[in-house]
């Protein structure tokens, strides 16, 4: 069975997205409202092609298109799974369809703990 994932730098969940032919490891900003799988700003997409384009909401209601990637994510060593990155803002995000697979325990603001 898998150990627990624990990450001292509350809220934020250590990733390592594969790109294509290469990979980045980023600690993600977790947000509750983001429905999606991953944000990623412009520059840790450089290199990369986008496979579509999207209408995002964004929490004001607002509507903007952005580019889309596909791309593998690991959390840990609790598994890898397909994501689709989307490329927006200025800090690497990770939202809803990826942390709604595991347990996720903000403890106290003092660390995030992610379980099988």
């Amino acid at each position: 069975m898998s150990q627990p994932m624990i990450n001292d730098r509350c809220p934020y969940l250590p990733l390592a997205l594969d790109l294509g032919s290469r990979s980045e490891s980023v600690e993600a900003f977790i947000d509750t409202g983001f429905d999606g799988d991953v944000a990623l700003p412009a520059d840790l997409l450089q290199g990369s092609r986008p496979v579509a384009n999207f209408n995002c909401v964004l929490a004001d209601g607002s509507e903007v298109k952005t580019p889309v990637y596909r791309g593998r994510v690991r959390v840990g060593d609790l598994g890898v799974c397909p994501v689709d990155i989307i490329e927006i803002g200025d800090e690497p995000v990770v939202g809803r369809e990826i942390t709604d697979r595991f347990t996720l325990i903000l403890d106290h603001g003092r660390q995030v703990r992610v379980e099988p």
